[in-house]
């Protein structure tokens, strides 16, 4: 196991327990080369988990000390030498102890790491989302259209429209040069077919002049915002957790609480290139159930985590309050209670 074969090292790590902030690097890191990407991830065996990320073009190992740390940001860091062509050597350096051990990566025919051998000990990998071309996706009732009517239908329960009300925007006018992929609105979702059947995305005033702030600010970078979902009816949030399958309803608020997105001061948000129009090929997909839908998740590659690193450190500065859940999710000025809202984005100016 591991542990075993970690044990000294664990007990005297000059890493030991360390905690991750969400913090960019000041200098944007290099893309991580390909045959390297395709080995990161999480991998299993023996009781026990690990994730093999990049950094600075190449592999570390990082071990969690405790199972709680499911973001693994409270890892121990193993640097991984490369000797030849999938094969390593895990360095274990410490006050006390200095040892190495073989580390074999062995690969899929398209080039996907699948399996990770530790001396003797064999782990496997677990594969997520968009990893082979495979996004999560729910299976689709069978009565969907007699659920999108009775979403259109159903009423509001009254207690969710207290607070103040957001004065809605299209955000394609409010913030210059971001784009939208909205999600919910085409097939590329966890649904496989749209929820949605308007192409713009709103928000209340306020939240769009801030997030055209951070427009702004991330140019700089040489990056621009992508909207995944903005403003939704309080009656699409209720066919969406209508169509979720019973064993995964707790993924999504119930209908009488209401939804964060229903307020119109919250926004799914990504970015892309500005020299080139292109998405940034991000940390996770979007609605990814995943560890690497979590803001502190210590894998990936360096530049997927400066990225969403960046992303997170100006959108507080203006105002924002990421989600530790979803790195992309973000809620303007929480404190302040607002008003859901059931108003069709079909009725928006």
């Amino acid at each position: 196991m591991i542990r075993k074969l970690l044990g000294a090292m664990i007990l005297c790590a000059v890493l030991l327990v360390q905690n991750l902030p969400v913090q960019a690097a000041a200098v944007e890191p290099r893309e991580c080369p390909k045959d390297l990407k395709y080995l990161l991830g999480m991998y299993y065996g023996n009781g026990e988990q690990f994730v093999i990320r990049e950094r600075g073009g190449e592999l570390e190992l990082l071990y969690r000390t405790t199972r709680e740390d499911y973001k693994f940001a409270r890892s121990n860091q193993f640097p991984l030498k490369k000797e030849r062509f999938d094969s390593y050597t895990l360095l274990e350096a410490g006050p006390m102890n200095n040892t190495e051990t073989s580390v074999r990566f062995e690969r899929d025919p398209d080039g996907y790491g699948i399996t990770c051998k530790i001396g003797g000990n064999r782990y496997s990998r677990a594969f997520f989302g968009a990893d082979r071309e495979k996004p999560f996706r729910l299976p689709q009732p069978a009565d969907w259209q007699a659920l999108k009517n009775a979403a259109a239908e159903a009423v509001m329960p009254a207690a969710l429209a207290e607070g103040k009300q957001a004065r809605l925007v299209d955000v394609a006018k409010a913030v210059p040069g971001i784009k939208l992929d909205l999600r919910y609105a085409g097939t590329d979702n966890c649904f496989g077919v749209p929820i949605v059947d308007v192409q713009k995305a709103y928000l209340d005033q306020e939240a769009a002049a801030a997030l055209s702030r951070v427009q702004k600010k991330l140019a700089d970078y040489g990056y621009g915002l992508v909207i995944w979902e903005a403003y939704r009816p309080w009656s699409v949030s209720k066919l969406a957790y209508d169509a979720f399958p019973e064993d995964k309803k707790q993924m999504l608020p119930a209908p009488e609480q209401g939804f964060s997105h229903n307020t119109g001061r919250s926004v799914d948000v990504s970015l892309y290139y500005l020299e080139t129009g292109e998405p940034a090929a991000m940390i996770s997909d979007f609605d990814e159930p995943s560890v690497r839908q979590y803001t502190k998740f210590a894998g990936g590659t360096e530049l997927e985590r400066y990225q969403r690193d960046l992303l997170h450190q100006l959108m507080s500065l203006e105002g924002f309050s990421g989600s530790d859940m979803e790195w992309w999710h973000f809620d303007y000025e929480p404190d302040t209670v607002y008003s859901h809202l059931n108003l069709p984005l079909a009725e928006l100016n």
